[in-house]
């Protein structure tokens, strides 16, 4: 059987560029569609990727927050038992302290210089006395500013009293103890001593 062709040569151009076109078309859309494919698939690669490297390090940090939570409790009950320390030293040093000014105190204090009256309020200090001479005071006074537990001392005031006919120079010295100073080798040495010079 013979086929004749009918169509016009143009025509039957036209129709050939049509399928040709088609198909690059079909062609440049399949291959954006698998390059969307490819894409989707490797975003899918990384973001799994992620998820796994996210599980990593919340498990090491969730290792690291037990021995940091221990060393953190570690640490504040360091601090707590310092606090502690510090406020046993103190607790010390004003139980001990009284006895060693005391003990400072008899061996500053000379033969003929009485102490009436000895106070201590919150660590300041007020010393009241009688001499028999002002030089007998202000030898006591230059003796208590070689003492360590004592700082600031100054003569606040005198004046001249009439004890059983004998004229005594009455004083009132002023100033600061501290009782966290160590103690000295006269209250060492004085510490199991009776006070002298101290009146009752």
């Amino acid at each position: 059987m013979i086929r004749i062709n009918l169509l016009p040569v143009e025509d039957a151009q036209r129709a050939a560029g049509r399928r040709q076109e088609l198909a690059v078309g079909t062609l440049v859309i399949a291959i954006a569609a698998l390059g969307l494919v490819a894409a989707h698939l490797w975003q899918g690669v990384r973001i799994t990727s992620a998820r796994r490297e996210l599980r990593r390090m919340a498990a090491e940090i969730a290792a690291i927050e037990g021995p940091y939570s221990d060393v953190l409790r570690i640490e504040a009950q360091k601090q707590e038992l310092r606090e502690k320390l510090r406020v046993i030293a103190q607790l010390e040093a004003k139980k001990v302290g009284p006895v060693r000014i005391l003990a400072d105190l008899s061996t500053a204090t000379p033969d003929k210089l009485w102490l009436t009256e000895f106070a201590d309020t919150n660590g300041t200090l007020k010393l009241t006395g009688l001499g028999v001479d002002e030089q007998t005071v202000a030898d006591f006074l230059r003796r208590l500013g070689t003492l360590p537990f004592f700082q600031s001392v100054d003569l606040d005031e005198t004046s001249q009293v009439d004890q059983e006919g004998a004229k005594l120079k009455k004083f009132v010295i002023r100033g600061q103890i501290d009782y966290g100073v160590p103690a000295t080798g006269v209250a060492k040495a004085a510490g199991d001593k009776p006070l002298a010079g101290v009146a009752k």
